[in-house]
């Protein structure tokens, strides 16, 4: 019997009973018997299934698993053991469709010999309860990323085969996050969102990645160098711009045992740039004092390989201090269908060795073979060495005239840092000056060539207005350009020029000449050995 919760009495004296607390137990119960028979009906369809599928297969050998045995066995008259422990036996039909209501109460429909097993109810529970869940798994991951900001689609979240495209969207998302950081010049935080749009999807993001690395090389050179080693291994396809990019940064820093080595692998890789890489060979292995990677060129039989080999010849003569042979083979006729950088070559290596007229012969012998500005770069050099200063200020006077050009602000920077001239520069500068040259992403190239152009002819001056004017141009600090000036003005007690190049937008060209002129090679110190040109 059960016991009622007494709340007082009424009137007449009787007991005054409260049922509400009855009511609350009752639903209690029976929600605790519905999950419990949840739990029963997820197990139940893989135990009595499989129960009733091993009774099949021994084909009455064994007694019934779900009937009660101490019943007939017949249809209708049979109860079904296995639906007792449930708290309502009807939900056991979820299991076993066999079960049946009749007069009597539940009884199995089938004879003892007839139950079987149904194993395509078991699927579809299973499959329902797994595509719920899932589809709650789906939802809720849309709409964290939703809230995030991801510009995902709930197909691309929903569609395996689309699952790619979320990597896609979160890549984009963080390139949006970086732009939006940079130009709030929290340069830091830019380059984590950079490095997470590349990881997130290596494939899509190549610009992001490689923008990282460029952005790196400064204050960062390990990672800068790691991420470019990165591409190059993502990205064969794009190795060429991926090597190109990688040289400009290790350049400024005159990291020439890591040019080296790239230089050699593009030379055989990219035969279309081979002579951007051949003369990068030469920079790294005279700054290295190592002659390796020019002996293994020389030794290779790849045709890529094959063509450069005179020129490596020269060059091992002349670093082994055999001067005459070297330019007896410079003034000799070369091979037919030579690159065209082996007659720059051949005109610069005459240069070096004082043969100004035979270097000027050379050239004159094969016009046309080279573009104007290299042309004009080799005659700048010849004219400066011979003290031709007639012919020097014609050629300057021609590369000023008419529409000043950044080809030819390029080639006039890189000819005075190598050989100071302040009359030259100044009517660069007035050129410049009168044509009121812009600022812009074409130009800044060009000013910064200037810039470090008139600290390396010392005019102070010039250099201070310089800088000025491209402070006043930025909207943000640059404090490299103080660095620069206070370079040239000797203000920085030894400090290398290669600390502050990596900051610098200057032209390959400009780049080349200030290491020459700022950080040469050290004397090598080699053994002659015998080597026929």
């Amino acid at each position: 019997m059960t016991k009622l919760e007494r709340k007082g009495s009424r009137p007449g004296g009787e007991p005054e009973f409260d049922l509400r607390g009855v009511e609350r137990r009752c639903y209690d119960v029976r929600v605790l018997g519905w999950i419990a028979d949840i739990f029963r009906l997820a197990w139940g369809l893989i135990y009595w299934n499989t129960r009733k599928s091993w009774f099949r297969y021994r084909r009455g050998r064994s007694p019934c698993p779900c009937q009660s045995l101490s019943d007939s066995g017949r249809a209708f008259e049979t109860t079904c053991e296995a639906a007792m422990s449930w708290s309502r036996q009807k939900r056991f039909r979820r299991v076993c469709p066999l079960l049946v209501e009749t007069q009597d109460g539940l009884r199995c429909s089938v004879n003892a010999e007839d139950v079987r097993p149904f194993w395509k109810i078991t699927s579809i529970y299973y499959g329902g309860a797994l595509l719920a869940v899932y589809a709650v798994a789906v939802l809720s991951v849309f709409g964290f990323l939703r809230t995030i900001g991801y510009p995902v689609s709930i197909l691309h979240v929903g569609l395996p085969p689309l699952w790619h495209r979320v990597g896609q969207a979160r890549g984009w998302f963080f390139v949006e996050q970086s732009n939006r950081a940079f130009a709030a010049g929290k340069m830091p935080e830019g380059l984590l969102y950079l490095a997470s749009a590349y990881d997130y999807d290596p494939e899509q993001n190549y610009d992001a990645g490689l923008a990282l690395a460029k952005i790196s090389q400064a204050g960062q050179p390990a990672r800068s160098d790691e991420m470019f080693q990165r591409l190059l291994k993502d990205h064969p396809t794009r190795r060429s711009v991926t090597a190109e990019n990688w040289f400009r940064a290790l350049l400024p820093r005159a990291q020439a045992d890591k040019i080296a080595p790239l230089a050699l692998e593009q030379i055989l890789a990219d035969p279309k740039r081979a002579h951007v890489w051949v003369r990068a060979l030469f920079f790294a292995t005279e700054r290295t004092g190592d002659d390796r990677p020019l002996r293994e060129l020389l030794a290779s039989s790849v045709p890529a390989a094959a063509i450069w080999h005179p020129l490596v010849e020269v060059e091992l003569l002349r670093r082994a201090g055999r001067t005459v042979e070297a330019r007896a083979a410079l003034e000799r006729p070369w091979p037919a269908g030579a690159p065209a950088f082996t007659l720059y070559y051949r005109v610069d290596s005459l240069i070096k060795l004082g043969a100004i007229l035979p270097a000027l012969d050379v050239l004159a012998q094969h016009r046309g073979v080279l573009d104007r500005g290299d042309e004009a770069t080799l005659r700048l050099d010849a004219f400066a060495d011979h003290g031709a200063t007639a012919n020097l200020n014609r050629q300057i006077d021609e590369l000023l005239a008419g529409r000043l050009e950044p080809t030819s602000i390029r080639i006039l920077c890189a000819h005075l840092i190598r050989h100071p001239n302040v009359p030259a520069f100044e009517r660069l500068w007035d050129k410049v000056d009168r044509l009121a040259m812009p600022l812009s992403n074409e130009t800044v190239g060009s000013w910064f060539s200037l810039l470090t152009t008139a600290g390396a002819v010392g005019d102070m001056v010039h250099l201070h207005q310089i800088t000025a004017r491209l402070k006043d141009s930025s909207t943000h600090p640059f404090t490299a350009l103080a660095i620069v000036e206070s370079y040239f003005r000797r203000e920085l007690d030894g400090r290398p020029v290669t600390s502050f190049l990596p900051l610098l937008p200057l032209p390959i060209e400009v780049t080349y000449a200030l290491l020459d002129r700022y950080a040469p090679p050290k004397p090598m110190v080699t053994v002659p050995t015998p080597i026929q040109p």
